[in-house]
This record gives C-alpha cells, structure tokens and sequence, in this order.
C-alpha cells in the first residue's frame, strides 16, 4: 500500500477510496470524534461516509472525485453537521464556564470533549470548524480552505479570530 504523508499536497490522485480511509482513519476519527462526543459515534461517522463515497463512486463507473480526501473530510463535515442538528447536540455554555472547566485536570475524553466543545461553542460556527479541521483533522490551512471551498487567507483569520475569542474569554 502507498503511504503518503497527509500534508502532501494532492498527494492522494491515484490511490483508491479505502487506501485513503486506512491512511487518514486516525485523523478522520480524531475529528468525528469532537464533533460527535463519542468514539463510537465517531466510527459510526467515518464508516456511514465511506460507505457513501464508496456507493456514488460505484455510480460513476469507480470514478473516484477528483480531489478525494478533501472531499472525504468535506463530506465527514457535513455528515457530522447534520447528526447534530438531527440530535440537537448542541450546548451552548457560557465562555465563564468553560474557564471554569479548563481549571480542573482534564482526566479523560469526556471532560476535555465537554471543555473543547465549550470553548468553541463560544465562538462563530464558521471559526470553530476551521480550529477542528486544523487541531483535530490534521489538516493544513490549504487543505482546509480546499475542504471549505474558502480562500487560504479566510482560513487563516478565522482560525486566528476564534483562537484570540478563546483566549480572551479565558483570561489567557
């Protein structure tokens, strides 16, 4: 099997669907992971996409989109976006109470996914899911900005807006 370095940019024209899931599962399940709260949530996530890339690349002949694993992430994205709004997830918790958790020894996922989710919930939607594509995806600003369909330079000031948001509201 081919092992490309996810920061390679288009590094992934040639490999199939699940080369591409075995090489960035880790990262694809990092990211579901804090945006769904739960590991097996989060592996429900990643398995529903592929099986979907997979179905429409079967039929398109097996012609995989052009740039796959920016679609993979722009399509895990979107999946965990409506698993939300279905659930209505979705706390919003004042940023003094995030300050709040952030004082405590973060012991495991769910107290650092309850403080995480705090902290960008304070913050625009837009903001926060460009900070989860980044620390959690793994993902470079370029690639973020092919995954969101934004410029690079939206990206990045989005990414520092919401950090400086988090950090204020914190007291850092």
């Amino acid at each position: 099997m081919k092992q490309v370095p996810p920061s390679y940019p288009n590094a992934y024209p040639d490999m199939g669907i699940a080369s591409l899931i075995e090489t960035e599962r880790p990262h694809l399940l990092q990211y579901a992971c804090y945006r769904l709260g739960s590991p097996d949530d989060a592996e429900d996530a990643v398995q529903e996409v592929f099986l979907q890339i997979h179905a429409r690349s079967k039929n398109r002949g097996n012609q995989p989109p052009a740039d796959l694993r920016n679609y993979l992430y722009r399509s895990l994205s979107n999946f965990c976006t409506d698993r939300l709004r279905r659930q209505k997830v979705r706390q919003f918790i004042p940023i003094e109470q995030a300050s709040q958790l952030s004082e405590e020894q973060v012991e495991n996922f769910e107290q650092e996914f309850r403080l995480i989710s705090a902290l960008l919930a304070a913050i625009p939607e837009e903001q926060a899911e460009v900070i989860r594509l980044r620390i959690h995806g793994n993902n470079s600003f370029r690639e973020i900005a092919e995954i969101l369909e934004i410029p690079v330079t939206t990206v990045k000031s989005r990414f520092q807006y919401g950090i400086e948001k988090i950090r204020k509201g914190m007291n850092f």
